[in-house]
Protein backbone atom coordinates (compact mmCIF):
# COMPACT_ATOMS: atom_id res chain seq x y z
CA UNK A 1 0.00 0.00 0.00
CA UNK A 2 1.22 3.62 -0.79
CA UNK A 3 1.08 6.08 1.37
CA UNK A 4 -1.34 9.04 0.66
CA UNK A 5 1.29 12.05 2.38
CA UNK A 6 4.76 12.16 2.66
CA UNK A 7 5.75 14.97 5.69
CA UNK A 8 9.18 16.48 5.20
CA UNK A 9 11.11 19.09 6.22
CA UNK A 10 10.39 21.14 3.52
CA UNK A 11 11.39 24.59 2.66
CA UNK A 12 13.49 27.08 0.73
CA UNK A 13 16.92 26.66 2.53
CA UNK A 14 15.97 22.20 2.25
CA UNK A 15 13.81 21.60 -0.75
CA UNK A 16 14.02 18.19 -0.89
CA UNK A 17 13.87 17.89 -4.59
CA UNK A 18 14.11 14.03 -5.13
CA UNK A 19 11.29 13.22 -2.65
CA UNK A 20 9.17 15.20 -3.83
CA UNK A 21 9.53 13.90 -7.33
CA UNK A 22 9.61 10.37 -6.12
CA UNK A 23 6.20 11.39 -4.23
CA UNK A 24 5.00 12.98 -7.26
CA UNK A 25 5.32 9.95 -9.59
CA UNK A 26 3.45 7.55 -6.86
CA UNK A 27 1.38 9.43 -6.64
CA UNK A 28 1.92 10.83 -2.75
CA UNK A 29 1.20 14.17 -1.55
CA UNK A 30 3.96 16.41 0.07
CA UNK A 31 3.07 17.69 2.84
CA UNK A 32 6.25 20.33 4.27
CA UNK A 33 6.85 20.28 8.11
CA UNK A 34 8.43 23.37 9.19
CA UNK A 35 7.33 25.19 5.89
CA UNK A 36 8.81 28.88 7.24
CA UNK A 37 12.35 26.98 8.47
CA UNK A 38 11.10 28.12 12.03
CA UNK A 39 10.78 31.16 10.77
CA UNK A 40 13.95 33.60 11.53
CA UNK A 41 16.75 33.67 9.18
CA UNK A 42 14.74 32.47 5.92
CA UNK A 43 12.23 35.01 6.67
CA UNK A 44 15.16 37.88 6.91
CA UNK A 45 16.72 36.23 4.02
CA UNK A 46 17.59 39.51 1.37
CA UNK A 47 16.20 37.26 -1.27
CA UNK A 48 12.81 36.62 0.33
CA UNK A 49 12.44 40.22 1.54
CA UNK A 50 13.33 41.49 -1.87
CA UNK A 51 10.31 39.19 -3.66
CA UNK A 52 7.91 40.64 -0.38
CA UNK A 53 8.68 43.93 -1.46
CA UNK A 54 7.96 43.27 -4.88
CA UNK A 55 4.78 41.22 -4.37
CA UNK A 56 3.67 43.85 -1.94
CA UNK A 57 3.11 40.66 0.87
CA UNK A 58 5.61 39.32 3.87
CA UNK A 59 7.95 37.19 3.89
CA UNK A 60 6.36 34.62 4.89
CA UNK A 61 3.91 34.87 2.36
CA UNK A 62 5.88 34.48 -0.15
CA UNK A 63 7.53 31.52 1.42
CA UNK A 64 3.93 29.98 1.79
CA UNK A 65 2.74 30.93 -1.98
CA UNK A 66 6.47 29.05 -3.29
CA UNK A 67 4.89 25.67 -1.59
CA UNK A 68 1.65 25.77 -3.29
CA UNK A 69 2.86 26.91 -6.40
CA UNK A 70 5.77 23.85 -5.87
CA UNK A 71 2.52 21.61 -5.18
CA UNK A 72 3.54 21.24 -1.52
CA UNK A 73 0.68 20.59 0.98
CA UNK A 74 1.32 23.49 3.68
CA UNK A 75 0.18 23.72 7.01
CA UNK A 76 2.20 26.63 8.75
CA UNK A 77 1.73 27.15 12.80
CA UNK A 78 0.72 30.18 14.38
CA UNK A 79 -1.39 30.55 17.38
CA UNK A 80 -1.16 34.35 16.70
CA UNK A 81 -4.57 35.98 15.26
CA UNK A 82 -3.07 38.34 12.80
CA UNK A 83 -0.24 35.66 11.37
CA UNK A 84 -3.47 33.09 11.37
CA UNK A 85 -4.77 35.57 8.92
CA UNK A 86 -1.67 36.38 7.01
CA UNK A 87 -1.10 33.08 6.24
CA UNK A 88 -4.34 32.35 4.58
CA UNK A 89 -3.78 35.31 2.42
CA UNK A 90 -1.72 34.03 0.17
CA UNK A 91 -4.12 33.34 -2.89
CA UNK A 92 -4.14 36.72 -4.50
CA UNK A 93 -0.59 36.79 -6.01
CA UNK A 94 1.59 34.15 -7.93
CA UNK A 95 5.27 33.79 -8.38
CA UNK A 96 6.51 33.94 -11.68
CA UNK A 97 9.06 31.96 -13.18
CA UNK A 98 12.06 34.16 -12.39
CA UNK A 99 10.83 34.29 -8.49
CA UNK A 100 10.30 30.86 -8.39
CA UNK A 101 14.19 30.46 -9.92
CA UNK A 102 14.96 33.23 -7.22
CA UNK A 103 13.81 30.76 -4.31
CA UNK A 104 14.94 27.43 -5.92
CA UNK A 105 19.07 29.15 -5.66
CA UNK A 106 17.91 29.41 -2.17
CA UNK A 107 18.68 25.61 -1.41
CA UNK A 108 21.61 24.47 0.72
CA UNK A 109 20.34 21.41 2.13
CA UNK A 110 20.38 22.91 5.70
CA UNK A 111 17.96 21.23 8.04
CA UNK A 112 16.16 23.30 11.17
CA UNK A 113 14.98 19.89 12.58
CA UNK A 114 16.69 16.63 13.53
CA UNK A 115 18.02 14.31 10.33
CA UNK A 116 15.77 11.33 10.49
CA UNK A 117 18.94 9.45 9.14
CA UNK A 118 20.58 9.84 11.98
CA UNK A 119 17.95 11.36 14.74
CA UNK A 120 17.77 8.45 17.92
CA UNK A 121 20.59 6.49 16.62
CA UNK A 122 22.89 4.94 19.14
Amino acid sequence: MVPAVNQVELHPFLQQAEVRRYDAEHGIATEAWSPLAKGGELLSEPVVADLARKHGRTPAQVVLRWHLQLGNVVIPKSVTPSRIRENLDVFGFTLDEADLTTLAALDRGERTGPDPDTFNVA
